[in-house]
């Protein structure tokens, strides 16, 4: 009779440190790539591109309520997430990234967790997103975390995205 284990995970999940942009740079672009690059709609396929200054200056960007967590595996940068400050009662989330070797095993949402519970912690009452309408396997995780649909708040926005809020 085989007895099961389970197994700890290979990966462990971090605050940003000075040095990790161009590794967390790498996976954003690539799972962008890997959705969006033969997109018929060049504002789709080119849209990260334009976006990651916060992620090249992250060490000055994600601070005073604010984090940007890496999930990290034999030393490389295989998922993302961050929290940025909206106003005083309510925060975006925002980066959610995972290396398509390593999804199915739980690292996107302990990047959320992680996320909810910094938002908790640092006194928000909502935690919003959204994501591109294709998405779906992200769709299902952030309702499972409790993230419901919601009205979107980028004019126009629903063209390409969904918009979802998470009330803590």
């Amino acid at each position: 009779m085989a007895i099961l284990t389970r197994l700890e995970p290979n990966w462990t999940i971090r605050p940003f440190r000075l040095g990790d942009a161009p590794g967390a740079r790498r996976l954003i672009e690539a799972a962008w790539h890997e959705h969006f690059d033969g997109h018929p709609d060049s504002f789709v396929r080119d849209f990260i591109y334009s976006r990651l200054s916060d992620v090249d200056n992250a060490e000055t960007v994600y601070v005073d309520r604010a984090l940007f967590l890496c999930a990290v595996a034999e030393s490389a940068i295989i998922g993302t997430g961050a929290i940025k400050c909206f106003d005083d009662r309510e925060c975006e989330m925002v980066r959610m990234f995972v290396a398509p070797i390593y999804r199915g095993r739980g690292i996107a949402r302990a990047i959320g967790d992680g996320l909810i519970s910094f938002a908790r912690s640092a006194g928000y009452d909502r935690i919003r997103l959204s994501s591109n309408n294709s998405l779906t396997d992200s769709h299902r995780l952030y309702e499972r975390m409790g993230f419901q649909p919601t009205a979107p708040w980028d004019p126009g926005g629903e063209t390409y995205s969904r918009y979802y809020v998470l009330r803590i």
